[in-house]
């Protein structure tokens, strides 16, 4: 899986230059890095439970306003060059952040800024990443029933519709990849925090003014071409974003592995060499029999529509979340409908 950038590569002209406000501590909970130290062992490797592209995560236990919390401490690493604007650029991040609220966001327990540190502290997902589930030999991927698959792609549609409409400003995740995404002891997903997040313009605005980045960060197969060829970003980069993870959820491979895999170039292709059905032959074989023919037309429908070149066909997540709803309840009746014609058989069995 292909990482471009550095972390503190990617300051946005856009971004406010002014210090931030110390609200942020009325805001969410400020840790001493003594107290991170101690709670992760000084950052030891036995720690580590993720490695990004511009931070690092430690499993730990930390006590907040007396209660002790089972909790994920994910530290920025420093390039080797840190400019003042691009550090006050990420704490804005995390001020921004802390005022957020939604049920399929992360939200912070606290934060460290001591020592030129940056750090942010939020719940332990007890059932990992949706990477873990998907990709590690050592978790059960058949956990990830169709259904459940489907329930997590919804949840994340709402986390990112939130982010474009749902505040005074569009916020532009950017880094939407199963490794962003965790979940919960209910299996509800949170796309966690993102430290390269940006504000785009204000949700009144009619035209979506593109962002200019000075360098280009994320992660090979989820980032939008427009975003690779000129270096601007809008919310529709994340929507693109959410169509290769569409597709990875089906799969269970990274997007551009499928592609390599079934030598096709795009997913029309895919669709095509698939057929009509249900996706046999395309799709994770632990999915085989669930999919209902219609759903999986429908997903690849909207998934086809999300990684559109052009980003202007793409869809908005409001309309991404509809559909996909939509989705599910044609499954559920599919399923209804299979388990009624099952007892019917079986009836009709005992009666012979």
């Amino acid at each position: 899986m292909g990482i471009l950038s550095n972390c503190f590569g990617g300051y946005s002209s856009s971004t406010s230059r002014k210090q931030p406000s110390a609200t942020i501590e009325y805001l969410c909970h400020r840790f001493s890095l003594e107290q991170l130290r101690k709670s992760t062992d000084r950052f030891d490797k036995s720690r580590v439970i993720g490695e990004g592209f511009c931070s690092n995560e430690y499993r730990a236990s930390i006590s907040v306003n007396g209660e002790l919390r089972h909790v994920t401490v994910e530290r920025l690493q420093k390039g080797p060059t840190i400019y003042p604007e691009e550090l006050i650029s990420y704490k804005n991040n995390i001020i921004f952040r802390c005022q957020l609220h939604h049920q399929n966001l992360t939200s912070l327990v606290g934060f460290c800024d001591d020592h030129n540190e940056l750090i942010v502290v939020y719940d332990y997902p007890s059932k990992g990443s949706l990477h873990d589930q998907l990709y590690r030999t050592e978790r059960n991927s058949t956990t990830l029933s169709w259904k459940r698959r489907l329930e997590i792609s919804i949840g994340v549609a709402r986390g990112l519709h939130y982010l474009h409409s749902g505040t005074k400003r569009t916020i532009i995740h950017r880094d939407v990849v199963p490794a962003s995404i965790l979940l919960d002891e209910n299996w509800v997903p949170k796309l966690k925090f993102s430290w390269i997040s940006v504000k785009g313009p204000k949700f009144s605005e009619k035209e979506a003014r593109p962002v200019e980045l000075q360098s280009i960060q994320g992660t090979y197969g989820y980032i939008a071409p427009e975003l690779l060829m000129n270096a601007e970003v809008t919310h529709k980069c994340d929507v693109y974003s959410f169509g290769a993870l569409l597709l990875a959820l089906i799969c269970a491979k990274h997007p551009h592995e499928i592609l390599r895999l079934h030598r096709v170039r795009n997913i029309r292709e895919l669709r095509n060499l698939a057929g009509i059905g249900n996706g046999e032959g395309v799709i994770d074989e632990s999915l085989v029999g669930e999919m209902a023919p219609q759903c999986w037309e429908l997903y690849m429908e909207i998934t086809e529509y999300c990684l559109s070149e052009d980003p202007n066909e793409r869809p908005d997540m409001g309309e991404v979340e509809v559909q996909l709803e939509h989705i599910l309840l044609l499954q559920e009746e599919a399923d209804t409908n299979r388990a009624s014609q099952a007892s019917l058989v079986a009836e009709d069995r005992d009666q012979r």
